[in-house]
Formats: C-alpha cells, structure tokens, sequence
C-alpha cells in the first residue's frame, strides 16, 4: 500500500435527506471509493476499543449484530430494507448465525463478489499489529482504494449527523460534507421509510410494553400484545399492518429540529474550511453546479466533466410531499419543524 495523504472524508446527515443518492454517484466516479453504510453497520461496537490488534479489530468488523439478524426474519416475510445491500436469497443461510455486518450493507455495492472481498479483507486485517481504533480504520480504507483501484475514499451512514463528535474525536483531521433537506420533507419520507418506521414503532414498544421487538432476533411478544399490534412483532410479522401502522408525524418533525440543532452545534467545533454543507434541493434543482462544488472539496483533482455530466443526468426532481398532507397536520409538522428549519436558514 501506499502512504495515506488525504484528510478522512465523512458525508453526515439526519437521513432520509440525499445523501445515498449523493454516495451512489460518487460511486460512479474513477477516482472515488464510496463507502456507504460502514459505520451505521458497525454500531455500537464501532469504536469500542483503542488500541486494538489485527484480530480483535476484525472481530469488531465482522461480528454480526442482531439487528440484522432480526431483520433478516422481516425481510424474510416480504419487508423491503433497501440499506441491506446483500442479495435476500443469499442472506438467508445466516438465520442462525448472523450476516457479518459489512456483508449486509457496506461491500455488496463495491464488487459483484463481496464474500470474496470480505474474505481477503479479513485476511489482510487480521495481519495487522496493534495501533490506535482510527489507524486501524484508515489502513481498512487505504486497502480497499488500493484493492478496488481508486484514489479517494469517503464514508456515508445513514442518520450519522450524531455521529460528528465520535468522528472528530478520532480523525481530527476530518473533513465533512453535511447534506441536509428540508425538515418538513424529511418527516415524510422518514414515516414512510422501513428503518426508521421501525425505530419509532420500536420506541411505542418499549415505552408500553418495556422492549423494543426489532433489535433482538430472540423477541419475544408479550403475552398481553392488543391484537392491532401483533402484526408488528417478527412471530406474526405483517408488512402490510407495519405500513399501514399509523405513526404521528409531528413528533417526527421534532425528532429531526432536535437532530439538526445537536448536530450543527458538533460542526461548529470543525473549523469552517473543513465543512460543506449541501442542500438536497439545491443538488435537484442544479445538480452539476451542486456535485462539482463537492468533489472540488473532496479533492479538486476529483473535478472530472465527464463524470459530472454523468452524475449529474441520473439526479430527477423529487417534488415536495409534505404540502399535500391535511391542513391540521401540516400546521403541526410546520411547528415542530420551525427551530432547525430557522437553523438551517443561513446555509441555504
């Protein structure tokens, strides 16, 4: 391997506010190694220990988490969860065992044979002598520029705005792109969007019934479940009673003020140069202006006019969803959305 020079590159954000879709056609760039999904696939145990040697390091890489486990049991029954990038009939031989994590999410993406890429990167981190958790992680990504042929690398995770202290903490040479969208949009697509759904209905089960049903593959449904509810819990899952499932979303509109206030409180501790935030509907509305001004903060040497031509002819208009709720519901989504809207006011 070559010697690692570039700043370690994040694209952070609340979710559900275009940052896949920005991931994805950084993918598409020669130079570009775009990780997706590496650290929301390792959580929690993504930093849990410093320093760490070779083999205690990929054990923390490849340890399955039980989320995924128990997601397995859902998709089984027909729920789409498009962040599980491994192919569903394939998946399923780890009921029992549990997917590896950076098999669910991070490496199907890169390579049409990601059990092989898996396997020789555990190979090569196994090798490795003890070092400090964020060398560990930058010797991960140098390999894998280096194994799949590009130069620059960048990590993006769903929700990961939280996320800014840990990765400043240990990569304080960090750059980061911050995509954001508006609040009210968000509250939409985050009620609709199978993940999350399951976080806020986890959140229900746990305040009535004293634990979540999604997080755990050996859930087990209390005996006193009212029978609307049954249909939620992995035993008698039902996609179309979790879809219908009704979910207020006023609250979700305050979850995300909430997440954009902590959040942009995190990058102000990032000096100014070392930030770039980006707007979801500014990237629909210009997309080559938008994707050129990233990868020239990437790296200027990323600013390719053919790929941008590319890139930029796959973005399509998203029209806004929020404004055809309910007038009463608007109003409330409206309120609880007003303090990071007013935050994110300078930005745009």
């Amino acid at each position: 391997m070559t010697t690692q020079s570039q700043a370690p590159l994040f694209i952070v954000s609340t979710g559900r506010s275009g940052s896949t879709m920005l991931s994805d056609l950084l993918s598409q760039h020669p130079d570009v190694l775009s990780l997706s999904e590496l650290f929301n696939a390792l959580h929690p145990l993504g930093f849990q220990n410093d320093p760490v040697d070779g083999p205690a390091f990929w054990s923390m890489l490849s340890e399955p988490r039980p989320r995924h486990t128990a997601w397995l049991r859902l998709m089984e029954r027909g729920l789409a969860i498009d962040e599980f990038r491994y192919p569903l009939a394939s998946a399923l031989r780890f009921r029992e065992t549990g997917i590896p994590p950076l098999l669910a999410m991070t490496l199907p993406p890169l390579t049409e044979d990601p059990d092989g890429l898996h396997d020789e990167l555990g190979v090569f981190v196994q090798s490795l002598p003890e070092d400090h958790i964020h060398r560990q992680y930058l010797n991960v990504f140098q390999w894998l520029c280096a194994r799949l042929g590009r130069r620059v690398w960048c990590e993006r995770s769903g929700a990961s705005l939280g996320l800014v202290h840990p990765l400043s903490h240990f990569f304080p040479a960090a750059k980061f792109i911050h995509v954001f969208r508006d609040g009210r949009e968000f509250a939409v697509s985050a009620s609709r969007f199978a993940p999350m759904r399951m976080g806020m209905i986890g959140a229900m089960f746990k305040q009535r019934f004293g634990s979540a049903p999604y997080l755990s593959p050996t859930y087990q449904a209390p005996a006193d479940l009212p029978q609307a509810w049954r249909g939620l819990v992995p035993e008698s899952f039902d996609v179309d009673v979790f879809q219908r499932f009704e979910l207020p979303i006023a609250p979700i509109g305050m979850a995300w003020s909430e997440m954009i206030t902590v959040g942009l409180k995190l990058l102000e501790n990032v000096p100014a140069e070392r930030v770039l935030h980006v707007r979801y509907e500014s990237m629909l509305d210009a997309p080559y202006t938008e994707l050129r001004r990233v990868v020239r903060f990437m790296d200027p040497g990323l600013d390719d006019p053919a790929w941008l031509a590319q890139a930029a002819s796959r973005v399509r208009k998203n029209p806004p969803k929020w404004v055809n709720l309910p007038a009463d519901e608007r109003a409330r989504l409206e309120s609880a959305c007003a303090p990071g809207m007013a935050l994110l006011h300078h930005l745009v």
